[in-house]
């Protein structure tokens, strides 16, 4: 019995060895397997602190809730638009229930909401200190997987989404911006490359397709080179095929590692939201809400601690 007891401690000991030594091979689990705070599906108001006062964030959380880091989308409204508007009029809750994601929707500022687009509006309050507040408020309210965190928006929204772009690089991992307004935004300097699609109709009355002036502002052209510059996109451009007929899809590449550089050109289509009531793909009618989270499904990027803190600290990321 004493050399039973005996060969069985000395097993047992074998086996945890080998348990060990397999965690050893294996390293560290990754950040995304901490545990991370739960929260049920449906709509949560929170709210952010700001140097102006308390701002709302509406979250949405996908069915079946939040207990598993998820993609997060940033969803930033038009001028006069709420978060809770902007929900409405995108219907991206719906498509996130389907596809298992998060939204939240910042408000910006103001009776009439508006977003300090290029930083510099005169008595406006810095919004890319607040939407990275707002990020960390989100992060820490419930699950979020850090990989892919995205944001898009429309108009005056979209206009800020190139700004985050630009300045909120270390946070997230690509952006859409529709119908946004370029010609009054500061230099571009982000921490590193950004996958970009950008959506515009041709027949935009509100920022022109081709820019403003003799000039030509803000097009989407200027704006489109300078993002194939930042990620160092070496390729030529290439159409995409499987997007409806009114729609011509540009697609840049080879870029940066993780980047890629897309536009999708919408004929005759005006200022707005193209087909704001559609969630799913269809080879007649253009989706923006689909398009957009179709093209972040396919961009995660791998955690950088070095090159993030280099980001926050104002210093520049190695290249890569």
């Amino acid at each position: 019995m004493r050399h039973a007891a005996r060969s069985a401690a000395i097993a047992a000991a074998i086996v945890v060895g080998l348990l060990l030594v397999r965690a050893t091979d294996e390293g560290p689990a990754p950040a995304h397997a901490q545990p991370c705070r739960a929260l049920a599906a449906g709509d949560h108001a929170l709210t952010v602190a700001t140097d102006a006062g308390e701002r709302a964030v509406l979250l949405h959380v996908p069915a079946g809730g939040a207990t598993t880091p998820r993609p997060l989308v940033v969803a930033l409204g038009g001028a006069g638009q709420t978060g809770a508007q902007f929900a409405r009029d995108t219907a991206y809750s719906t498509l996130a229930d389907r596809e298992h994601f998060l939204v939240a929707y910042p408000t910006a500022a103001g009776a009439k909401p508006f977003w300090n687009m290029n930083g510099h509006v005169p008595g406006r309050p810095d919004d890319v200190a607040f939407l990275r507040a707002a990020l960390d408020r989100v992060e820490d309210a419930t699950c979020v997987d850090p990989s892919r965190v995205y944001a898009t928006g429309v108009s005056n929204g979209g206009g800020m989404t190139a700004l985050l772009g630009c300045e909120l690089a270390d946070r997230l991992t690509a952006i859409a911006p529709v119908a946004g307004g370029y010609g009054t935004q500061p230099a571009c300097h982000p921490s590193r490359p950004l996958a970009v699609l950008e959506v515009h109709g041709t027949a935009d009355q509100v920022v022109p397709y081709a820019g403003k002036g003799a000039g030509h502002s803000g097009s989407v052209s200027s704006f489109l080179a300078m993002w194939r510059r930042l990620d160092r996109c070496t390729g030529g451009v290439r159409r995409v095929p499987g997007v409806p007929p009114s729609v011509t899809e540009l697609a840049w590449w080879p870029c940066s590692p993780g980047a890629d550089v897309v536009h999708d050109r919408v004929a005759g289509e005006r200022h707005g939201w193209p087909s704001w009531w559609r969630t799913v793909p269809s080879r007649t009618t253009y989706s923006t809400t689909w398009r957009t989270w179709a093209f972040f499904r396919g961009h995660a990027r791998a955690p950088s601690p070095s090159t993030d803190t280099a980001a926050r600290d104002g210093a520049a990321p190695p290249p890569g």
